[in-house]
């Protein structure tokens, strides 16, 4: 498959439009990565409620444990200090809930950066350059094999203006089988690819 054109002038833009795409892709990459790292950094409140339940829970747990042992009245103690310690876990809960919903929105963030990078350059990048290289890939089968096939794709696709520099009645000299204008064509339709025409080319006599 030809992905670049023979020519310098068509190659050295392809190869600029590449390196385009490539420096597009490093900076939303860059973009997506700083989206992703700003809205992770809302997990701060969240991270905070995970580390007062911890400590609730653990003083609680501890005062607890302390006036279990106090007489007559240690088992009441203990279960209402209990209750504190199930509110630590509740906070902590909140906290890991929120922390988690914060990741996912960054996740989501750094996506629609890199969604919004792809479209773009589908569209106006790569479509075109696999566009490119299928008609290329087929004019180098072509511009020996079947150069007629070139000149009747330069008939539909270059400007009449250039084709009636090569004859006054281009289509009617294809269809005599016309060498010189059959060749002159497909030359049309290689340079509009920016490919060299064929070193030698065969022609049948007029159909």
């Amino acid at each position: 498959m030809r992905l670049y054109a023979q020519t310098p002038a068509r190659a050295g833009r392809q190869v600029l439009h590449d390196l385009g795409a490539v420096a597009w892709c490093a900076v939303f990459a860059w973009l997506s990565h700083r989206a992703y790292l700003a809205v992770l950094g809302l997990q701060a409140p969240g991270l905070r409620m995970i580390d007062a339940g911890r400590d609730l829970e653990r003083t609680m747990g501890d005062a607890a444990r302390t006036a279990s042992r106090v007489p007559l009245v240690g088992d009441d103690l203990a279960g209402a200090l209990d209750r504190g310690t199930a509110a630590g876990d509740m906070l902590t809960d909140a906290g890991r809930t929120q922390v988690d919903a914060v990741s996912s929105g960054a996740l989501a963030a750094a996506g629609l950066v890199v969604l919004l990078a792809l479209i773009p350059l589908v569209r106006w990048w790569l479509l075109p350059r696999i566009e490119y290289a299928r008609a290329a890939t087929a004019a180098c089968e072509l511009r020996t094999a079947a150069p007629d096939l070139l000149a009747l794709r330069a008939l539909s696709t270059v400007p009449y203006r250039k084709l009636r520099a090569v004859h006054e009645d281009p289509a009617a000299a294809w269809r005599e089988g016309s060498g010189a204008v059959i060749d002159s064509l497909a030359a049309l339709h290689l340079a509009r690819l920016g490919l060299h025409r064929a070193e030698t080319s065969e022609h049948r006599p007029g159909r």
